[in-house]
């Protein structure tokens, strides 16, 4: 019986070697692929995220580079001596990384939404 399984296997060590080796390859190739498809979903999803971000930061931006309010002049005049000179981008800042904050608080919901 040993010498039976002996002979079986020397004859068919070959195929299951080239078997292995094909198979092999194939389950590489799908690994890695797997791997990369992920990354790259999880790339596109990081992309619209601080997308995202961005256009936010020009919209605020240009919203508040945009106000016009019409005061009296001495009001108007009062108010240029107390606010700063940079008062638009203290504001853009401060709304922005509100917007910051909520965006990346919701942003393990963005990237777990399709379970990759």
């Amino acid at each position: 019986m040993g010498a039976l399984l002996r002979i079986l296997l020397t004859r068919l060590s070959p195929l299951l070697e080239e078997l292995l080796r094909h198979f092999g390859t194939l389950l590489v190739r799908f690994f890695l692929w797997l791997k990369i498809t992920r990354f790259g979903i999880f790339l596109i999803k990081a992309g619209v995220i601080l997308g995202l971000i961005e256009v936010m930061a020009d919209l605020i931006a240009s919203g508040i580079d945009g106000l016009i309010v019409s005061m009296p002049p001495m009001l108007a005049e009062g108010i240029g001596r107390i606010l700063p000179d940079n008062f638009s981008l203290c504001v853009s800042a401060i709304l922005m990384a509100k917007f910051a904050v909520w965006a990346f608080t919701i942003k393990d919901r963005l990237i777990g939404m399709v379970g990759l």
